[in-house]
């Protein structure tokens, strides 16, 4: 099973793929979700932003690995329905070729025993009028699963399973890898502590700093959220016992937290999860609210600024704002017509939200119907962003675009082109009077280009935005003039995570080569990298600026002390 050949073999590996495709496909998320994880299908649908449904991603694609774009929707049932026609056929035909005359159906599920057809062989005219009608309806039948894919939005997982296409050998990779540790000040064992729990817990896929307290809250596959204390100086080795866990899910349910927030005072945390189910707590693990209403998996938790109200964004294509007072619903907003993939506070009371729909609406409470429709991408918009002045939007997709909003119009400022693949994550630089902006004869690998619709001299000089991609590259642009001013090359793998220190002055990325890379924004010099054991899923920088931590899909959660990097800057 676990072999192939090219006389038509089979891996265990295809099988689950097509058994999870079928899952998905047929609408059973939960169980697709747990069987993804059971089986390490290499899929990219929790990927949307912190969540979860696969566990494992591959760091390097082999070459004999599944690659589900080129598996067309209802594989399995239309392998079962020929698998099916096949057996019928070999059952009745006889030593001589000839064809047995049988009325009783053939079944998936039961023994088949023939019933010779009453009218004998003078019916034989009408027999074989009635396997013409027979074949007619397995035609039928075998388009049935195609037909609901498309019902089913087959676009967005097909868009999905893009992200699995190939990467570099393994052996250039560790070569290129190699030649990085020779040349590059890699992260020492005394800058490093590792933090995972004695039992395993499986996959971290999100991470929060507290902003008042040296508390580091980690989300994981188990459905625990775990909140570390990190010491304010470096502690080389691991450490498994936590402060605090908290039971986000219940032993009966669905596991995997997959977002994470804390309130902007440090004093409650909210946590979502693949159930759909929302819960704040207080920083000592007193559950306060549990909130109900989501009936898919939670791929954002945000509180506002003010911190008196909670947003939720889910894949039930809903997106739910709460009462921090009460834990009661405060309004529901049904836009889009897919999952809701991110959510971003402008003010206090006005949001945006994207979505696998492709489109970016700007809500604001107390208003039914969006304040504006922001569309023209041609992909699943991936993340969003608003800058720090409120003024700009910037989104990515799938469409390997980024295009930035503003309120006054109805079309992009800028639209960046550049990535040659899905855009996955991005990031404004914080504001930063003292920094200058990078030349834009910096060295890129494309050309890349920015199309405008209005005077960007309005806003400040040095805006920066940092873009992921899932071609490997980060790129750096200058918003004054929608230029790519910079491209980061150091990754061999897609990037999966972006966070600028507070002031500005460094800027880490993560990816699916298991690397988590530090860059100097006054050059874009690598100055730190480190290589953990998994694939690299969320990276944030401490509330001081001198850690930074990475979580992993092995279950590790890392921080990364850089204190000396401040003091060589």
């Amino acid at each position: 099973m676990n072999g192939s050949s090219s006389s038509g073999g089979m891996t265990s590996d295809e099988v689950n793929y097509l058994v999870y495709r079928y899952l998905l496909e047929s609408g059973f998320t939960h169980s697709s979700f747990a069987f993804a994880q059971e089986a390490a299908v290499h899929t990219r649908e929790y990927l949307h932003h912190h969540v979860a449904l696969p566990s494992a991603y591959p760091s390097l694609r082999r070459a004999d690995e599944v690659r589900g774009s080129r598996v067309a929707p209802g594989a399995l049932l239309g392998f079962l329905q020929r698998g099916l026609l096949y057996a019928e056929v070999e059952a009745h035909t006889l030593e001589d070729g000839t064809s047995r005359r049988c009325s009783a159906p053939f079944s998936l599920c039961r023994a088949h025993e023939c019933v010779e057809d009453a009218a004998g062989a003078g019916a034989g005219d009408e027999h074989d009028a009635s396997d013409k009608d027979r074949d007619r309806d397995r035609d039928r039948d075998r388009d049935a699963p195609d037909r609901k894919k498309l019902r089913r939005d087959s676009r967005r997982e097909r868009d999905r399973e893009k992200k699995l296409r190939a990467k570099p050998p393994p052996d250039a990779a560790a070569a290129e890898l190699a030649h990085d540790a020779a040349a590059l000040a890699l992260a020492s064992a005394a800058d490093v502590t590792i933090y995972k729990p004695a039992a395993s817990a499986g996959a971290v896929y999100c991470v929060a700093w507290n902003p008042r307290f040296m508390l580091l809250a980690a989300g994981s596959a188990d459905g625990k959220v775990r909140l570390w204390r990190v010491p304010a100086d470096s502690s080389e080795g691991t450490m498994t016992d936590c402060a605090v866990t908290l039971d986000h899910a219940n032993p009966d349910e669905e596991n995997g937290v997959t977002s994470i927030d804390w309130h902007p005072q440090g004093m409650m945390i909210a946590t979502g999860g693949v159930t759909g189910n929302v819960k704040v707590w207080t920083k000592s693990g007193e559950l306060k609210y549990t909130m109900a209403r989501h009936t898919s998996t939670v791929f954002t938790t945000k509180w506002n600024k003010r911190g008196d109200l909670l947003g939720t964004a889910s894949a039930d294509a809903s997106v739910i704002i709460w009462d921090a007072a009460t834990g009661e619903l405060r309004q529901q907003f049904q836009c889009h017509d897919s999952a809701v993939l991110d959510l971003d506070w402008k003010d206090d009371v006005t949001f945006a939200t994207s979505s696998s729909d492709k489109l970016v609406y700007v809500c604001r409470m107390g208003f039914m119907e969006p304040i504006k429709v922001f569309s023209g991408h041609a992909g699943d918009v991936n993340g969003i962003q608003w800058d720090s002045t409120g003024q700009l939007l910037a989104s990515g997709s799938d469409d390997n675009t980024i295009k930035v909003w503003t309120m006054d119009t109805n079309s992009p400022l800028f639209n960046l082109v550049g990535h040659k693949l899905e855009v996955f994550c991005l990031r404004w630089a914080p504001p930063n009077p003292t920094a200058n902006t990078p030349s834009t004869t910096a060295s890129t690998t494309t050309t890349p280009t920015a199309t405008t619709t209005s005077n960007s001299n309005i806003f400040p000089q040095n805006r920066m935005l940092a873009t992921g991609s899932f071609d490997s590259t980060v790129r750096i642009w200058d918003m004054t003039t929608g230029k790519c001013v910079q491209t980061l090359e150091k990754h061999t793998s897609q990037v999966s995570a972006l966070s600028f220190s507070a002031d500005g002055a460094f800027l880490v990325t993560g990816g699916f080569d298991n690397v988590f890379n530090v860059w100097r924004c006054r050059d874009w010099s690598l100055v730190r990298t480190y290589k953990g054991g998994g694939s690299v899923f969320e990276v944030q920088w401490g509330i001081k600026g001198d850690k930074v931590s990475v979580c992993f899909n092995d279950g590790v959660v890392a921080v990364v002390h850089l204190a000396s990097l401040r003091n060589q800057q």
